[in-house]
């Protein structure tokens, strides 16, 4: 079942902040769209199929406000995500009215988004299955096992660890038995379980071949036959994706770290950098770590902020500059992550060493 999500934010900063930080493929949640404003949005709305909004609340023309208060009265359904650098009452008291799902501030917490992007897929798919029909959608007790073993399935398959991976799909064997399922809705659960596949395997830049299709399984009369042939599936991609990582040239973290260090202010993604080395962008910054000590994101917001940091104290700058210059086009969004990372705002900073320089002369 295709969940669709949208993002909504004048910024493209922030948009593709959103977009690196969100576990989309684990969770099934296709980014279908992304809008500017509210107006770009309501459009895109009327003409697409969207489950779940996130939105910035201070945008020109239609603004948060306004967009919520037009779900809320014409798609009660969708699921509302308010990611925002204004910590204002009046607009989370316009979220809780417009029954928003979560108020996320800036700079976004990565392991708090995808709490809540996890949690509204299950609201989406809930209200899907309610509209659809018993016959026509999963059982929600089976849709919900499936959900709780995407993770763990993702991260196997993203670590080339077969052994646990297999592990995992014999574990969701028992767990579809001992809910009980109908031979109606082996094909069902096997569509669910090969979009995964295909979101996996894409992120590792892998083709899926033409027999991973669902009319392979409508045939199939036991879950055991199901498990058994999607494992197979499963553990030939994962193959594959280990034969390509072994005709690939090891992974230079060495030469990664020195395009970072050199490119840092430029808009790098992540998934596009890991896609070229055939890894997923999890593995890619879990590796990075393990030999760095931090995530690449992490990294590179250490550097802009030790950039930032030197061009505050040395040069007769705007702060605006200073955050443009250090690859930040939101000067609310640049002021959060500073103080994050040395406990004073940009202009504290500079105030404050120009007042040591002045008592020590």
């Amino acid at each position: 079942m295709n969940i669709n999500a949208m993002i909504v934010d004048d910024e493209q900063w922030n948009r593709e902040i959103i977009k690196t930080f969100g576990n989309w493929e684990q969770y099934g949640i296709q980014l279908a769209a992304e809008a500017e404003d509210g107006e770009e949005a309501i459009k895109a709305i009327e003409t697409g199929d969207i489950h779940i909004v996130i939105t910035d609340m201070n945008m020109p023309g239609v603004d948060g406000v306004r967009l919520l208060q037009y779900l809320n009265d014409h798609h009660p359904d969708i699921r509302i995500i308010v990611i925002s650098g204004y910590d204002d009452f009046t607009y989370t008291r316009q979220a809780i009215r417009c029954r928003a799902d979560e108020y996320l501030l800036k700079p976004v917490d990565p392991q708090e988004l995808n709490q809540v992007l996890l949690q509204c897929r299950q609201k989406a798919e809930d209200t899907l299955l309610k509209k659809s029909g018993d016959g026509m959608g999963l059982r929600l007790d089976l849709l919900q096992a499936i959900l709780t073993f995407r993770p763990a399935l993702a991260a196997h398959y993203n670590d080339l660890n077969a052994d646990s991976l297999q592990d995992s799909l014999n574990e969701l064997q028992d767990k579809l038995i001992l809910l009980g399922v109908t031979p109606s809705t082996l094909p069902r659960i096997g569509e669910e379980l090969l979009l995964l596949l295909r979101d996996l395997m894409h992120s590792n830049s892998q083709e899926m071949e033409n027999e991973y299709a669902e009319e392979n399984l409508a045939a199939l009369q036991t879950v055991d036959e199901l498990m058994q042939q999607v494992s197979g599936m499963y553990i030939s991609s994962l193959k594959q994706l280990v034969q390509h990582r072994k005709n690939k040239n090891r992974l230079n973290l060495e030469e990664i770290k020195r395009f970072v260090d050199q490119n840092f202010t430029e808009n790098i993604k992540l998934e596009a950098l890991a896609r070229s080395f055939f890894v997923s962008k999890e593995y890619l910054s879990k590796v990075f770590k393990q030999e760095f000590g931090l995530n690449l994101t992490d990294y590179m917001t250490k550097l802009r902020m030790e950039r930032a940091r030197h061009l505050l104290l040395h040069d007769h700058l705007s702060i605006k500059s200073v955050a443009e210059l250090c690859g930040y086009e939101e000067l609310g969004y640049f002021y959060r992550v500073f103080k994050k990372q040395f406990g004073l705002a940009p202009g504290e900073m500079r105030k404050g060493e120009g007042e040591v320089q002045n008592s020590t002369s």
